[in-house]
């Protein structure tokens, strides 16, 4: 799941560094205001940018930018196939399901179950009137409640599901249900999911997922196809963003934050699989060679703007690199 930052206070060296990446260039500053303001040199011009591709329309609005009425429309819909693939495992009460699904770490094809708690997180209707439900999996406890610590992740699932009845009836029966796929995110929580097309009739889905720990925070993309009844992953961890915020102290040596915008475009290959590009912006600072470090004082700190695109093509397989450089720095 991707993690909000911790507000800055205005006086970190993270808030001058943001600023700065705002702006678009800075000269060496201090984390206290100069006696004269200093002039802004222009700003870098960033990398242009690519119109994407016709097959592949805009990236779903996130839940908290739909209408009320929207999202308790889809809460409705979710809550039906939650039903139709859970039973009576099904809670409406807490709108989860509380079930035994094969542990992803065992090897063995008879190996024991265990119990988790799933939570549907996103689902996408299709032409032929069958629909896709992205639900959440965490190990649950002998209460029947989801525990997870920090550094657990989520669990995909997948289900496919077609129409059951009358039309109107929202009514649903499974038809393919893919258990636990892969780990994600944080916290219990796999992350954000977001349906896009990979290219002409490829229904994909991207998840954005990451950590935040001891100050550092990192997020990753991981790419999805989805076929008639199967899903494979296409990338499991491009980066997107990282910063150490929550690290960032007056002495601190380097601070950084750098994060990065997706979206795909027609191959330039001419292949069957759009490319994605992602474009970066950010800045990192460093203590200026030769000052001493005071107690409780920010130093003065050299700050450097970042930019950069990389574009990522399939291979038949994966998603790679093929130009540019990925500048997230790791964590």
């Amino acid at each position: 799941m991707t993690q909000s930052a911790p507000p800055m206070n205005v006086s970190s060296p993270l808030a001058l560094l943001l600023a700065c990446s705002l702006l678009g260039a800075c000269s060496d500053k201090t984390a206290t205001a100069p006696a004269a303001p200093a002039p802004v040199p222009a700003p870098v011009a960033a990398a242009p940018v690519e119109a994407p591709a016709a097959s592949a329309p805009a990236v779903a609005k996130n839940d908290e930018m739909r209408t009320p009425e929207a999202r308790a429309r889809d809460r409705k819909l979710e809550a039906a196939m939650m039903l139709a693939i859970f039973g009576k495992h099904y809670r409406p009460g807490s709108e989860d399901a509380l079930a035994d699904l094969r542990d992803p770490d065992s090897k063995e094809a008879k190996a024991d179950k265990l119990s988790y708690v799933l939570s549907a997180v996103s689902h996408k209707l299709l032409p032929d009137g069958r629909a896709i439900l992205v639900a959440n999996a965490e190990t649950a406890n002998t209460e029947g409640q989801a525990e997870s610590s920090h550094a657990s992740p989520g669990l995909l699932n997948v289900f496919y599901l077609a129409p059951k009845g009358k039309p109107g009836d929202e009514a649903w029966q499974v038809v393919t249900r893919l258990e636990n796929i892969t780990a994600l995110g944080s916290s219990g929580q796999l992350g954000d999911v977001h349906w896009v097309m990979l290219g002409a009739g490829k229904q994909g889905m991207a998840i954005r997922n990451g950590y935040t720990g001891q100050g550092y925070t990192i997020t990753q993309l991981a790419l999805f196809e989805l076929g008639a009844d199967t899903v494979t992953e296409l990338a499991g961890s491009i980066d997107l963003h990282s910063d150490n915020d929550g690290a960032c102290g007056p002495e601190t040596q380097d601070c950084w934050l750098v994060d990065g915008n997706w979206h795909f475009a027609a191959a330039r290959d001419g292949g069957a699989y759009d490319d994605l590009l992602v474009d970066f912006t950010g800045a990192s600072q460093k203590i200026k060679p030769g000052v001493q470090v005071k107690e409780n004082e920010d130093p003065p700190r050299v700050i450097t703007q970042l930019n950069g695109r990389a574009r990522y093509a399939f291979d038949g397989k994966t998603y790679k690199l093929v130009e540019g450089k990925n500048i997230v720095p790791g964590v």
